[in-house]
Protein backbone atom coordinates (compact mmCIF):
# COMPACT_ATOMS: atom_id res chain seq x y z
CA UNK A 1 0.00 0.00 0.00
CA UNK A 2 1.39 3.52 -0.76
CA UNK A 3 0.77 6.68 0.96
CA UNK A 4 1.20 9.94 1.37
CA UNK A 5 0.15 12.17 4.22
CA UNK A 6 -0.88 15.91 3.87
CA UNK A 7 -1.21 18.12 7.26
CA UNK A 8 -3.01 21.34 7.46
CA UNK A 9 -7.12 21.67 8.32
CA UNK A 10 -8.28 22.94 11.50
CA UNK A 11 -5.65 21.93 14.16
CA UNK A 12 -2.58 19.90 12.83
CA UNK A 13 -4.78 17.54 10.95
CA UNK A 14 -3.46 14.86 8.71
CA UNK A 15 -5.34 13.73 5.18
CA UNK A 16 -3.68 10.33 4.07
CA UNK A 17 -4.16 9.23 0.47
CA UNK A 18 -3.82 5.66 -0.33
CA UNK A 19 -3.26 4.37 -3.45
CA UNK A 20 -2.75 1.05 -5.06
CA UNK A 21 0.36 0.69 -7.44
CA UNK A 22 -1.33 -2.48 -9.42
CA UNK A 23 -4.67 -0.73 -10.22
CA UNK A 24 -4.38 2.76 -9.36
CA UNK A 25 -7.18 3.16 -7.56
CA UNK A 26 -7.17 5.76 -4.63
CA UNK A 27 -9.16 6.42 -1.66
CA UNK A 28 -8.77 9.72 0.66
CA UNK A 29 -8.93 9.05 4.64
CA UNK A 30 -10.23 11.98 6.56
CA UNK A 31 -10.48 15.11 3.99
CA UNK A 32 -9.42 17.32 6.69
CA UNK A 33 -6.73 19.28 4.72
CA UNK A 34 -7.03 21.57 1.99
CA UNK A 35 -7.53 19.06 -1.12
CA UNK A 36 -5.69 21.34 -3.83
CA UNK A 37 -2.15 19.25 -3.13
CA UNK A 38 -4.06 16.14 -3.03
CA UNK A 39 -5.89 16.87 -6.06
CA UNK A 40 -2.25 17.73 -7.76
CA UNK A 41 -0.63 14.36 -6.77
CA UNK A 42 -3.86 11.84 -8.01
CA UNK A 43 -3.70 13.72 -10.98
CA UNK A 44 0.53 13.51 -11.15
CA UNK A 45 0.24 10.17 -9.89
CA UNK A 46 -2.39 9.22 -12.66
CA UNK A 47 -4.76 7.85 -9.86
CA UNK A 48 -8.46 7.07 -9.86
CA UNK A 49 -10.16 8.83 -7.04
CA UNK A 50 -12.60 6.15 -5.91
CA UNK A 51 -13.72 6.28 -1.92
CA UNK A 52 -13.74 8.49 0.80
CA UNK A 53 -13.53 6.88 4.44
CA UNK A 54 -14.18 9.04 7.22
CA UNK A 55 -12.79 7.85 10.92
CA UNK A 56 -15.44 10.44 12.88
CA UNK A 57 -17.49 13.08 11.99
CA UNK A 58 -16.06 16.25 13.93
CA UNK A 59 -16.47 18.59 11.22
CA UNK A 60 -12.66 19.39 10.81
CA UNK A 61 -12.45 15.38 9.61
CA UNK A 62 -14.47 16.00 6.63
CA UNK A 63 -14.51 20.00 6.05
CA UNK A 64 -13.35 19.56 2.57
CA UNK A 65 -15.49 16.61 1.52
CA UNK A 66 -17.40 18.62 -1.01
CA UNK A 67 -14.34 19.45 -2.98
CA UNK A 68 -13.73 15.98 -3.89
CA UNK A 69 -17.97 15.26 -4.49
CA UNK A 70 -17.67 18.26 -6.80
CA UNK A 71 -14.92 16.59 -8.73
CA UNK A 72 -16.08 13.26 -8.52
CA UNK A 73 -19.94 13.17 -7.98
CA UNK A 74 -20.34 9.26 -7.89
CA UNK A 75 -17.58 8.57 -5.66
CA UNK A 76 -18.22 6.40 -2.46
CA UNK A 77 -18.80 7.77 1.18
CA UNK A 78 -17.18 5.68 3.57
CA UNK A 79 -18.55 6.32 7.45
CA UNK A 80 -19.98 4.67 10.33
CA UNK A 81 -23.58 3.53 9.77
CA UNK A 82 -24.45 5.39 12.77
CA UNK A 83 -23.83 8.71 10.83
CA UNK A 84 -25.24 7.76 7.20
CA UNK A 85 -27.55 10.90 7.71
CA UNK A 86 -25.08 13.37 7.33
CA UNK A 87 -24.32 12.09 4.22
CA UNK A 88 -27.74 11.43 2.16
CA UNK A 89 -27.21 13.59 -0.41
CA UNK A 90 -24.12 11.62 -1.42
CA UNK A 91 -23.08 8.25 -2.92
CA UNK A 92 -22.49 7.21 1.09
CA UNK A 93 -22.17 3.19 2.11
CA UNK A 94 -22.74 2.96 5.88
CA UNK A 95 -19.70 0.82 7.50
CA UNK A 96 -20.25 -2.11 9.53
CA UNK A 97 -17.51 -3.15 12.39
CA UNK A 98 -15.05 -5.57 10.99
CA UNK A 99 -16.12 -4.89 7.47
CA UNK A 100 -13.56 -5.23 4.11
CA UNK A 101 -13.27 -2.29 2.30
CA UNK A 102 -11.16 -2.79 -0.49
CA UNK A 103 -9.44 -0.35 -2.39
CA UNK A 104 -8.06 -2.00 -5.68
CA UNK A 105 -5.66 -4.66 -3.92
CA UNK A 106 -5.24 -2.99 -0.47
CA UNK A 107 -7.80 -4.43 1.81
CA UNK A 108 -8.90 -2.48 4.91
CA UNK A 109 -10.47 -3.56 7.68
CA UNK A 110 -13.20 -1.32 9.47
CA UNK A 111 -12.67 -1.75 13.32
CA UNK A 112 -15.19 0.36 15.66
CA UNK A 113 -13.45 2.59 18.45
CA UNK A 114 -16.01 4.96 19.79
CA UNK A 115 -14.73 6.71 23.02
CA UNK A 116 -13.20 9.91 21.24
CA UNK A 117 -16.75 10.32 19.83
CA UNK A 118 -19.39 7.84 19.02
CA UNK A 119 -18.76 6.99 15.43
CA UNK A 120 -15.07 6.55 15.59
CA UNK A 121 -13.48 4.35 13.54
CA UNK A 122 -10.48 2.85 13.10
CA UNK A 123 -8.72 1.63 9.95
CA UNK A 124 -6.62 -1.48 9.66
CA UNK A 125 -4.52 -3.20 6.96
CA UNK A 126 -3.35 -6.08 8.31
CA UNK A 127 -0.94 -7.03 5.54
CA UNK A 128 1.17 -3.84 5.59
CA UNK A 129 0.73 -3.59 9.29
CA UNK A 130 -0.86 -0.36 9.45
CA UNK A 131 -3.89 1.19 11.12
CA UNK A 132 -5.04 4.87 10.46
CA UNK A 133 -6.57 5.71 14.48
CA UNK A 134 -8.31 9.08 13.40
CA UNK A 135 -8.57 10.45 16.96
CA UNK A 136 -8.96 7.26 19.00
CA UNK A 137 -5.15 7.23 19.15
CA UNK A 138 -2.14 9.91 18.79
CA UNK A 139 1.64 9.89 18.99
CA UNK A 140 2.04 9.90 22.86
CA UNK A 141 -1.68 9.82 23.75
CA UNK A 142 -5.28 9.28 23.42
CA UNK A 143 -8.22 11.53 21.81
CA UNK A 144 -10.12 13.04 24.63
CA UNK A 145 -13.50 12.82 25.37
CA UNK A 146 -15.45 16.14 25.49
CA UNK A 147 -17.93 15.58 23.30
CA UNK A 148 -21.44 15.23 23.88
CA UNK A 149 -21.21 11.40 22.98
CA UNK A 150 -17.69 11.05 24.28
CA UNK A 151 -17.50 7.95 26.53
CA UNK A 152 -13.98 7.10 28.23
CA UNK A 153 -15.11 3.24 29.46
CA UNK A 154 -15.62 2.83 25.55
CA UNK A 155 -12.55 4.79 24.69
CA UNK A 156 -10.39 2.48 27.20
CA UNK A 157 -12.37 -0.82 25.78
CA UNK A 158 -11.17 1.01 22.25
CA UNK A 159 -7.87 1.26 23.00
CA UNK A 160 -7.42 -1.86 25.43
CA UNK A 161 -9.53 -4.36 23.18
CA UNK A 162 -8.93 -3.55 20.20
CA UNK A 163 -5.49 -1.44 19.08
CA UNK A 164 -3.27 -2.87 21.82
CA UNK A 165 -4.46 -5.98 20.50
CA UNK A 166 -2.72 -5.31 17.33
CA UNK A 167 0.38 -6.81 16.44
CA UNK A 168 3.15 -5.01 17.86
CA UNK A 169 5.18 -3.53 14.96
CA UNK A 170 1.50 -2.29 13.75
CA UNK A 171 2.27 1.63 12.50
CA UNK A 172 -0.72 4.40 13.83
CA UNK A 173 -1.04 6.81 11.27
CA UNK A 174 -3.43 9.30 13.36
CA UNK A 175 -5.42 12.17 12.21
CA UNK A 176 -3.77 14.88 13.87
CA UNK A 177 0.10 15.72 14.34
CA UNK A 178 0.21 16.39 18.18
CA UNK A 179 3.41 13.77 18.91
CA UNK A 180 7.21 13.80 18.66
CA UNK A 181 6.89 12.25 15.44
CA UNK A 182 3.92 11.58 12.42
CA UNK A 183 3.43 8.24 12.90
CA UNK A 184 4.60 5.53 15.79
CA UNK A 185 4.63 1.68 15.80
CA UNK A 186 2.08 0.50 18.77
CA UNK A 187 4.99 -1.10 20.84
CA UNK A 188 7.17 2.31 20.70
CA UNK A 189 3.51 4.32 21.89
CA UNK A 190 3.53 1.85 24.95
CA UNK A 191 7.10 1.93 25.81
CA UNK A 192 6.71 5.85 25.47
CA UNK A 193 3.28 7.00 27.11
CA UNK A 194 1.25 6.09 30.38
CA UNK A 195 -1.63 6.34 28.23
CA UNK A 196 -1.05 3.00 27.34
CA UNK A 197 0.68 1.32 30.03
CA UNK A 198 -3.04 0.98 32.64
CA UNK A 199 -3.45 -1.96 34.00
CA UNK A 200 -7.50 -1.13 34.89
CA UNK A 201 -10.06 1.28 33.55
CA UNK A 202 -9.50 3.75 36.90
CA UNK A 203 -6.08 4.10 36.44
CA UNK A 204 -6.47 5.23 32.86
CA UNK A 205 -8.96 7.57 34.05
CA UNK A 206 -6.64 9.26 36.65
CA UNK A 207 -4.31 9.49 33.86
CA UNK A 208 -7.22 11.16 31.10
CA UNK A 209 -8.69 13.87 34.10
CA UNK A 210 -5.05 14.75 34.80
CA UNK A 211 -4.67 16.05 31.51
CA UNK A 212 -7.80 17.38 30.64
CA UNK A 213 -6.72 19.32 34.00
CA UNK A 214 -3.79 20.60 32.54
CA UNK A 215 -4.82 20.55 29.13
CA UNK A 216 -3.98 23.91 27.09
CA UNK A 217 -1.41 24.95 30.01
CA UNK A 218 2.01 25.82 29.59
Amino acid sequence: MNIESFQGGYDKNFSYLIWCEKTKLAAIIDPAVDSIKILEKINQLNLTLIKILITHTHHDHYQYLTDYIYKYPNIEICCNEQSIKLFLDFNAKPIENNEIISIGEILLIALFTPGHYHDSICFWNKADKIVFTGDTMFVGRTGRVKSATSNIEELYNSIYKILLQLPRETTIYPGHHYGFSKTITIKKNIENSNFFQCKSLNEFKKIMNKFEKNYGKK
